[in-house]
C-alpha cells in the first residue's frame, strides 16, 4: 500500500500539466455578452425601448439579421404593420381592424413585449373594449364578425342573438355597452374589399338570395356595402336592363374596381340587344375575308350574347325564337355556300391554321408556350376568361376569332388543331393526340395532357410547348338543366378560374424563359330551341347513337338517303376535307330527341366562331433581391471561414433564375447557386469567405457589397446589394487557412 503523502505527490504532478494550460490563459477572460449589449453595439445611437429585457431580445428575434429597428415605432411598424398607425378610437373602421389583427395574428401577441406593447398601445379605449385591448383572440373574432354584419339588420340581430350570452357571461360585456360605442351597425363600410370574412359572407349570400327568390325587389335588396349580395344575385341569376345595371355599378363602385372578374359576370346578367345581321347587298361589296369578319362581328357583340340569354329565359316568345331562328339560318346558309373557299384561303384563320400562331410563338428560341385547348367553348364565355385572366395578373390579352372545322365535333376539330393539318391529310392522326402534337413540332420538345388531374404535372415539364386539352367544359355543356345547381355561366366562371390561376402560376414558374399562354377550342355549342324541329327523315333519325347529336356520319346505306335541305346541310368530303360526307341540322333542328342541355354539330354562329386568345403578363415591377447573414457566429478579418451562411430572399410574385453572385470584399468566391427561387421563396448558400483585414469594423459590424445576376421570364436583371455581417477581431490565422492549399 501507498503511504500517503505519495499518493498526494502523484496527484500534484498528475494536475501540472493543467495548471500550466490555466497559467497561459490571458488574465481577463471573455465574459458572455448579453443579447441588450449586443444590440447596442449594432444600433449604436439608437434608444431602445426602456423596458425590453433580454429575454424580449431573443424572442424577437432582433439579433437575426431581420433588420428590425430596436425602437418601439421600429419594433410596431414589423410586428403590427399599418395597424399601429391608426389613432386608436372606437370608430367602427377602427376596432375592427384592431379585432380582425387580434384574431388572425395570435401567435405575434403572445410574445410578452408585443402583448405589453399592445395593451398600452389601446390603453384609451373603453372598459367594454378591455377584453380587445388584452389581445383575447376569441374575443376578437367574434367582436369582428359583428361589425361585419352591421352593415344588414337582419344579420346584425342574427348575431346579437347567438353572442349576446357569451359576452355577458365570458367577458363581462354587454351589447349595451358596444351599442353606445355605435359598433354594432354602421353605413359606411368599415372594412376593405380585401379583408372579407368568408364565414360571414356566407351569411349574407344565404340571405340575399333567400330574399330574391322570394321576389323582393332587387335594389331594395342590394344595398352596395358586401361582395355577398353581388354573388348572391349571379347565383339566382337574375336579369339586369342597361340602367340597374348602371345603377348597381355605382353602389358597388368600390367592390367592383378591386373585382374585375366579379364585374364581367354581373355584365354578362344584362340582356343584350339583337341587331340585325348583315345583308347580301352590304356582303356584295366586300371580299369574302371581309364578309366572315362581319359575320363575325355581328355574331360576337350581338347575336351570340343574345342567343345565350335567351337560351336562360323559361317562356320565350314565338316571336323572339323565329328571328333567332332566321338570323342563324341566314348565317348558316351564307357560311354553307362558301366554306370551301373560305377554308382554302390562308388569311383567314381557322382550326387548322391556329398551328400557325403556336409556330410563331415559338419562334423566338427561348421562348415557351402554353397552350390550352378548352373543348367546346363558345364564345358566350369569352368575357369570363378574359376577366380570369386579368385576375391572375395576365392582363396583356389579345382576342381574335377562327372559323370552325365542319361538322363541329371533337373528332374532327382536336386533330385538326393538333395537326395544323386539313382532315383528309394522309397525315392526319385523330385518335392520337400526343403524336399528332409531335409530328405538328419536331423541332420543338412538345408534352401534351388531356387529363386535368396531370395537368400540374405536365405544366412543370421541360419543354417549349405544353398542350393541355380541356374535356370537362364540353362534357358540362351537354348536361341537361335538371342536372345543373345555379347557373351555367356562374359554374364555368368558376372552372375558368381555377384553370387560369393554375396556369398562371406556372407561367411565374419559369424564370429563364418568356411564357406566353394561348387559348382556343375546337367548336362552340349551341342549345336547340323547340321540341318540335326534329328531322324528319327516319333513317337517320335511327341511325342516331344520342340525343345531343346533330351531325351524322353518310356511311353504307345512309349515303343512298335523299336530304331535305330545309332540314339539313349536305357536307361533302370534296367540300369539307374530310374523309367522309356528313349531314348536319340546318338551324336548330336535331337528330334523335331534343333535350335542354347544348350540343354541337351545326352550322349556327354559336357553333363555328369561336375564340383565339394570347395572353401574358404585362410589364412587371420588379423588387431587388435581398441578401442578408443567415450565421450565429461572429466572423473573423483575414482568415478563410468555412460554411458562411448567406440568405438570399425573391421578394417578387414570380421565380427568378440565379446567374451569377460575386462579393467586392472577396472577388474568388464560387457560389453553388441554385437553378430557381421560387416566388416570395428564400433559399442559403453556404461559402467559403475571406475578408481582408484591412476592413474597419463599426460598431462590430461590416458591411459587404453584393451585386447578384439574375433572369425573370427571360429577361436579365441586376441589382447591387449592400448587407452587413458580425465581426470579431482576431490575432493570429486559423490552422486551416485554405489560401496556403
Amino acid at each position: 500500500m501507498r503511504r500517503p503523502d505519495q499518493a498526494s505527490r502523484d496527484v500534484v504532478v498528475r494536475l501540472e500539466p493543467w495548471t500550466q494550460w490555466f497559467d497561459d490563459l490571458p488574465t481577463t477572460l471573455a465574459v458572455p455578452i448579453s443579447p441588450l449589449a449586443k444590440l447596442r453595439d449594432r444600433w449604436p445611437g439608437v434608444t431602445l425601448p426602456v423596458d425590453l429585457t433580454d429575454k424580449d431580445v431573443q424572442e424577437l428575434g432582433l439579433l437575426l439579421g431581420t433588420e428590425v429597428e430596436p425602437t418601439v415605432s421600429g419594433i410596431a411598424k414589423h410586428f403590427f404593420g399599418e395597424v399601429f398607425h391608426f389613432i386608436v378610437s372606437t370608430e367602427p373602421a377602427t376596432v375592427y381592424a384592431l379585432a380582425r389583427f387580434v384574431a388572425q395574428k395570435p401567435p405575434a401577441l403572445n410574445k410578452d413585449y408585443l402583448r405589453r406593447l399592445w395593451n398600452q398601445r389601446l390603453d384609451s379605449l373603453p372598459l367594454a373594449l378591455e377584453p380587445l385591448k388584452a389581445a383575447d383572440a376569441a374575443f376578437a373574432k367574434i367582436l369582428a364578425e359583428g361589425i361585419y354584419m352591421g352593415g344588414r339588420p337582419e344579420l346584425a340581430s342574427d348575431w346579437e342573438h347567438e353572442n349576446a350570452l357569451v359576452f355577458k357571461k365570458t367577458y363581462q360585456v354587454t351589447l349595451s355597452d358596444l351599442q353606445q360605442l355605435k359598433l354594432l351597425s354602421w353605413s359606411i363600410r368599415p372594412f376593405k374589399v380585401t379583408e372579407v370574412d368568408p364565414k360571414s359572407e356566407q351569411k349574407v349570400i344565404q340571405l340575399v338570395s333567400a330574399a330574391l327568390k322570394e321576389g323582393t325587389p332587387l335594389l331594395d335588396v342590394l344595398t352596395g356595402r358586401y361582395v355577398g349580395e353581388l354573388r348572391a344575385m349571379l347565383s339566382v341569376g337574375t336579369r339586369l336592363d342597361a340602367a340597374i345595371l348602371q345603377t348597381i355599378e355605382a353602389r358597388y363602385a368600390e367592390i367592383l374596381s378591386n373585382e374585375t372578374y366579379l364585374h364581367g359576370q354581373l355584365r354578362a346578367l344584362v340582356t343584350p340587344e339583337l341587331l340585325a345581321p348583315p345583308t347580301a347587298a352590304d356582303l356584295s361589296l366586300l371580299a369574302l375575308p371581309q364578309q366572315l369578319r362581319t359575320w363575325q362581328e355581328w355574331a360576337t357583340t350581338s347575336f351570340i350574347p343574345y342567343k345565350f340569354w335567351l337560351d336562360q329565359v323559361k317562356q320565350p316568345t314565338a316571336e323572339a325564337l323565329d328571328q333567332v331562328e332566321e338570323y342563324a339560318n341566314l348565317y348558316g346558309d351564307w357560311l354553307f355556300a362558301h366554306y370551301a373557299t373560305l377554308i382554302d384561303d390562308e388569311r383567314i384563320l381557322t382550326s387548322s391554321n391556329v398551328r400557325q400562331r403556336v409556330q410563331h410563338l415559338l419562334s423566338p428560341t427561348d421562348s415557351r408556350l402554353i397552350w390550352l385547348i378548352i373543348d367546346g367553348l363558345p364564345d358566350a364565355y369569352t368575357s369570363l376568361l378574359t376577366a380570369a385572366l386579368k385576375k391572375h395578373g395576365l392582363n396583356k390579352i389579345k382576342v381574335d376569332y377562327a372559323l370552325t372545322t365542319l361538322p363541329t365535333i371533337t373528332a374532327i376539330g382536336i386533330p385538326a388543331l393538333l395537326n395544323g393539318l386539313r382532315p383528309n391529310a394522309s397525315s392526319f392522326i385523330p385518335i392520337k393526340r400526343k403524336e399528332a402534337l409531335i409530328q405538328a413540332y419536331p423541332d420543338h420538345k412538345v408534352v401534351f395532357s388531356n387529363h386535368r388531374r396531370d395537368f400540374a404535372d405536365t405544366l412543370g415539364a421541360e419543354a417549349d410547348l405544353c398542350c393541355l386539352h380541356w374535356r370537362e367544359l364540353d362534357l358540362y355543356q351537354h348536361q341537361e338543366d335538371r342536372e345543373i345547381e345555379g347557373t351555367r355561366a356562374e359554374h364555368i366562371g368558376h372552372e375558368l378560374d381555377k384553370r387560369i390561376g393554375l396556369l398562371a402560376a406556372a407561367m411565374r414558374q419559369t424564370p429563364d424563359r418568356r411564357t406566353r399562354l394561348l387559348i382556343s377550342t375546337d367548336h362552340g355549342a349551341t342549345r336547340c330551341l323547340r321540341n318540335e324541329s326534329g328531322i324528319s327523315n327516319r333513317k337517320i333519325k335511327e341511325a342516331t347513337a344520342e340525343p345531343h347529336e346533330r351531325c351524322i356520319k353518310l356511311v353504307g346505306k345512309l349515303a343512298e338517303e335523299q336530304l331535305d335541305t330545309k332540314e339539313t346541310y349536305h357536307l361533302t368530303k370534296e367540300m369539307t376535307h374530310n374523309q367522309d360526307d356528313w349531314v348536319a341540322a340546318r338551324g336548330y333542328r336535331y337528330f334523335g330527341s331534343n333535350d335542354s342541355g347544348y350540343r354541337h354539330g351545326g352550322l349556327t354562329p354559336e357553333e363555328t366562331i369561336v375564340p383565339v386568345l394570347i395572353a401574358e403578363a404585362s410589364d412587371l415591377v420588379v423588387n431587388d433581391l435581398l441578401m442578408s447573414y443567415f450565421g450565429t457566429k461572429e466572423l473573423e478579418l483575414g482568415k478563410t471561414l468555412k460554411d458562411v451562411q448567406l440568405r438570399i430572399q425573391n421578394p417578387n410574385a414570380f421565380a427568378i433564375e440565379l446567374r451569377g453572385i460575386s462579393i467586392a470584399q472577396d472577388p474568388k468566391i464560387q457560389f453553388a447557386l441554385p437553378s430557381k427561387l421560387d416566388s416570395n421563396g428564400s433559399t442559403t448558400l453556404k461559402i467559403n469567405l475571406k475578408l481582408p483585414s484591412s476592413l474597419r469594423p463599426q460598431s462590430g459590424y461590416v458591411n459587404l457589397n453584393a451585386s447578384l445576376e439574375y433572369m425573370i421570364q427571360g429577361e436579365s436583371y441586376t441589382a447591387q446589394v449592400t448587407f452587413s455581417v458580425p465581426i470579431q477581431q482576431a490575432n493570429e490565422l486559423d490552422d486551416f487557412d485554405f489560401d496556403s492549399i
